[in-house]
């Protein structure tokens, strides 16, 4: 499975959701993480149709196919049931 997180710098609720990302995903060596800034990725970040809504966390399977879409700041325990068990 792999992870892509859009967020921003400027953004208070992508600040915050760093941390838990990072602490959730201790949990989870096997995913692979992708981070983009809305702004210093834009090209890349807008591929995803981020929306005006950050962080935006998208599931990847295997094939590359996205398969879960979440958004928004979340605790740690919904981070993980939400994202990663979906």
């Amino acid at each position: 499975m792999k992870l892509i997180v859009i967020s921003a710098i400027w953004c208070p609720a992508c600040l915050i959701m760093s941390k838990r990302v990072k602490e959730a995903l201790l949990k989870f060596p096997d995913w692979a993480f992708v981070k983009l800034d809305l702004d210093m990725d834009e090209d890349e970040a807008n591929q995803w149709n981020p929306g005006k809504t950050l962080p935006v966390f998208i599931v990847l399977d295997e094939s590359g196919k996205e398969i879960r879409r979440v958004i928004g700041e979340l605790s740690k325990d919904r981070l993980i049931k939400d994202v990663f068990h979906g």
